[in-house]
């Protein structure tokens, strides 16, 4: 078992499982900044899944599928600001509906496409590439870690380096925060917090729609209904642990992946009832969500 957690492999799976995760929790972290709960993006990422893969594979370019897939990460996060800011719904219940909505397009769109409705692998993605760096992917223990890569790993740093700028560094950055933290206020000194909130739920759709890309033409090269399997909740349990920091939100992801490839790998090493293995991501998640809610109530009687 120890050798099996410490093990180059567990470690380079655990970042493969972590990074669908990490999107859906910079999604969580760029919406919530906002003050906007947006739970839609387990649903957007299934939706943006879907049709990454099959544009990928009906125009043989996996850049126009991750195109696509983002951009139909922003349709379902538009959705989310039409209910929520336009008609004024509840933007929980908003989410909820769309997720629900979600789960039934992702598998009509299969089906009205390729005539099935389980998985797309009769008309396989084609595969987001790896950057591998001769010689530096030979580095013991990080060389394929940092080095031999999806071009998705790449993009994850730079997405937490600029959030970092952005919510640090620009003007935008800081509407989203007052935005945020008290709409009324930043009504008052001439904010347009309506605009700053679909600005917020855009780069969102983003960040999910990437997620839901690297589950169908990175992670597998096809597209199988359920395959996004809670993940957009997991990585706003990552979110909330992360207190709003992007680096912290991307430890906690890659901790939730390490338990996710955990589930899955050490079935191979215990003799544990494999379905007890398979709830360890959700629990965790449910604990981390615990842990979350006890210490932000002792800091806000403190």
């Amino acid at each position: 078992m120890i050798g099996f957690i410490f093990s180059e492999d567990f470690l380079l799976s655990s970042v493969m499982f972590a990074l669908p995760i990490v999107f859906a929790a910079f999604a969580a972290l760029i919406s919530n900044r906002a003050g906007i709960v947006n739970i839609n993006i387990e649903g957007s990422m299934s939706v943006a899944a879907v049709c990454g893969t099959l544009v990928s594979h009906f125009t043989n370019s996996w850049v126009l599928g991750l195109l696509t897939a983002a951009a139909v990460g922003v349709l379902m996060s538009l959705l989310l600001a039409l209910a929520a800011l336009r008609l004024r719904t509840d933007s929980f219940l908003s989410g909820i509906a769309l997720n629900t909505l979600a789960t039934g397009l992702s598998v009509y769109v299969l089906y009205a496409v390729l005539g099935v409705k389980g998985d797309s692998s009769a008309a396989a993605a084609v595969a987001i590439p790896k950057i591998s760096i001769p010689v530096l992917r030979d580095i013991p223990v990080i060389g394929k870690l940092l080095f031999d890569q999806s071009v998705l790993f790449y993009v994850a740093i730079l997405a937490a380096i600029f959030l970092s700028f952005l919510l640090r560094r620009t003007k935008l950055g800081t509407e989203i925060k007052a935005t945020g933290f008290n709409p009324a206020v930043a009504e008052s000194v001439g904010i347009r917090t309506r605009v700053v909130k679909v600005k917020a739920l855009i780069i969102c759709g983003v960040f999910a729609g990437l997620g839901g890309a690297f589950l169908s033409m990175s992670y597998l090269q096809y597209f199988s209904a359920g395959m996004v399997a809670g993940r957009g909740f997991i990585g706003i349990a990552a979110e909330a642990m992360g207190l709003g920091s992007p680096w912290r939100t991307a430890f906690f992801s890659l901790l939730f992946g390490a338990v996710d490839y955990f589930s899955v790998g050490a079935q191979t090493v215990l003799t544990f009832p494999y379905e007890l293995l398979n709830t360890l991501p959700y629990l965790m998640t449910i604990a981390a969500l615990v842990i979350y809610a006890v210490i932000n109530k002792n800091k806000k009687e403190k």
